[in-house]
């Protein structure tokens, strides 16, 4: 028994958003095996994760509570609308503060390189995806890394593990590799991939924009001094969590010494909670208590000593009935006799080097393992690898033992997360991709009709842009009579075949009338009444006059590229040309004096 903890429940009342239940739920539910919270399609993006005690975000103040944040805390950053830009994002929120921890009373703030024992090494809210015995089964697995780790070179879209690492980026990151079939997968088997769905500061620049970010701190630069020059993601679930109903599951750091930071010191968390390094622990919001969940010897660790091995990454599908059932067999799980547990070993762990006992592979830090299977395994048998991290483009040498370190772990089926099924179809979206049921014309991983077609430009967000001062926001025009910059955006896709374009102009005077007009090339920002012209080219082409009537905006399009194929223009718009847009509107008594203003401009590149 692990000392009673003190969570608050109404922080965990209000651990993320549900919706509708996802496939895996339903099929758990229908086994009937008690009351069982399930997996829900999310409202909003979220990522609850930790990290650990050696980065910089360890005792900055969080940006809700204003208290400092610590290794053991379970944080939170929206996943929502991406910055335009490099501003940095705010620190992230405790959602569960660590106060359950013997330590946290006394460690509460301390600085970062300063162990304390307080480290949540990995988590899972116990509702992961439920992985299938179908060989058309696919399912996603994320994974975060050290700042130790390497990758391997791979033909794959970029950002990806070597890139990030290369970049000195990667561990902060949450990177997510595809897998189908039938497990468990044994090196080979697969073709290796792995892509950055999530960055550690959101600063990473796509072809569709900047990649969603956790506030964390980047570069983290490999090195055995103490503290990280930037922080390290340590455990992560990105599933919904847990109503008050509902378990949480996290494993704590135990006392493996690093053999790439061997000076380190540190505290032992696990065992000031009376557990070990390869105990699974779970917290009970019914009745606040905190207890071991799955033993070490249970998981097949500890063969060579209590304490020997430190579990580093958790995935935990739980089947309702009180306590661990290790699965007799593989996929008994899918039945709802046995609980499902994935997880990782810590590098130093005595476990390492072991043949495991599915497929005789020597251990490495980057498998994700599972329990021994079967009823009658003696407590030395280890643990087998379900996925070879050879399957996620970890850097690996199996016959030292060696491999990149998995520090987080989270599995989702498709349509259960929107990271990667923008279009909510059900299909992941390099499934898509391939099946050409979605297009990639810029080849970025990301279906077209998911991505903005095209990109603002010509905003007023500089005095010297504004004909008397009227400056306005980003992707707006210069302030008009209404108090607002005229705004021109795109919508639907950059397509000439669907021909689902549609420009809406918005933020304009009520009642009035606006021409949207195009070119073939830009000038500098030229004033025209109250506003900047920034489309030109060697033509321009007068192509809607619309009425903002009653809410101060109108639409063009679909339809826009016939439309402009026909008199008076006749203008012919090919895939691969790039075409500027601008809205011109009537202002009276606009702040410069003048009766007329210009939008921001829109550039559109069109695709087949």
């Amino acid at each position: 028994m692990v000392p009673k903890a003190s969570y608050l429940q109404s922080a965990m009342m209000t651990l993320l958003a549900s919706g509708t239940l996802s496939r895996s739920c339903a099929r758990l539910l229908s086994l009937a095996f008690g009351t069982l919270f399930c997996s829900t399609a999310w409202t909003q993006s979220e990522a609850v994760f930790s990290v650990d005690w050696q980065g910089q975000t360890v005792g900055q103040l969080d940006g809700t509570t204003n208290s400092p944040i610590t290794d053991g805390d379970l944080l939170v950053q929206q996943l929502g609308p991406l910055p335009g830009n490099l501003v940095p994002l705010p620190p992230p929120q405790i959602r569960v503060s660590a106060d359950f921890l013997q330590a946290y009373a006394l460690c509460a703030g301390h600085l970062p390189g300063v162990s304390c024992g307080l480290e949540v090494d990995a988590v899972s809210f116990g509702n992961d995806a439920l992985l299938m015995n179908t060989v058309a089964y696919q399912f996603g697995l994320y994974f975060s890394v050290d700042e130790f780790a390497q990758g391997i070179p791979l033909s794959t879209f970029s950002p990806y593990l070597f890139s990030e690492a290369s970049a000195l980026e990667a561990a902060a990151d949450i990177f997510r590799t595809n897998l189908q079939g039938i497990g468990p997968f044994g090196p080979g088997g697969t073709v290796p991939n792995n892509l950055q769905v999530i960055d550690g500061n959101g600063r990473t620049l796509t072809g569709s924009g900047f990649t969603p970010g956790l506030g964390l701190e980047e570069p983290n630069i490999p090195s055995p001094l103490q503290p990280d020059s930037g922080s390290n993601l340590d455990a992560f679930d990105l599933t919904p969590g847990p109503q008050p109903q509902v378990r949480v599951f996290f494993s704590l750091q135990g006392s493996v010494s690093d053999p790439l930071e061997p000076t380190t010191s540190f505290f032992d968390s696990a065992s000031l909670q009376g557990a070990k390094g390869g105990d699974i622990l779970v917290y009970s919001a019914q009745t606040g208590n905190v207890t071991i969940y799955a033993t070490a010897d249970q998981l097949g660790l500890d063969n060579f000593g209590i304490g020997t091995d430190d579990v580093d990454a958790l995935v935990v599908v739980e089947n309702g009935i009180p306590g661990y059932q290790p699965p007799s067999a593989l996929y008994d799980w899918t039945t709802g006799v046995s609980d499902l547990i994935l997880f990782s070993v810590r590098r130093g762990s005595s476990v390492i080097s072991t043949p495991d006992s599915l497929q005789g592979l020597p251990i490495v830090p980057g498998d994700v393992l599972i329990p021994p299977i079967g009823a009658g395994f003696l407590g030395s048998t280890p643990p087998g690898v379900f996925v070879a991290a050879e399957n996620m483009g970890l850097n690996t040498n199996r016959g030292l033992g060696l491999s990149d370190e998995l520090d987080a772990l989270d599995i989702t089926e498709p349509g259960d997360d929107p990271i990667n099924d923008c279009n909510h179809n059900g299909i992941e979206d390099s499934q898509d991709i391939a099946d050409n049921t979605s297009q990639d014309n810029d080849a970025n991983g990301i279906p077209d009709e998911c991505e903005a077609p095209g990109a603002s430009f010509c905003d007023c967000v500089n005095s010297f842009d504004a004909p008397c001062g009227n400056t306005s926001v980003a992707e707006e025009g210069c302030l008009n009579s209404a108090g607002t910059g005229g705004k021109l955006e795109g919508s639907g896709t950059s397509s000439i075949a669907t021909q689902s374009l549609v420009l809406t102009s918005s933020q304009l005077p009520l009642s009035n009338f606006g021409l949207v007009f195009t070119g073939n090339g830009t000038v500098s920002p030229t004033f025209v009444g109250n506003g900047s012209r920034c489309v030109g080219g060697t033509a321009l082409y007068r192509l809607h006059v619309g009425f903002t009537g009653a809410t101060g905006s109108f639409d063009y399009g679909p339809g826009i590229i016939s439309d402009a194929n026909t008199f008076p223009n006749f203008l012919t718009i090919l895939s691969g040309e790039t075409w500027y847009f601008q809205t011109w509107y009537r202002d009276h008594g606009g702040p410069c004096g003048a009766d007329s203003n210009m939008t921001n401009a829109w550039s559109v590149t069109f695709t087949p």
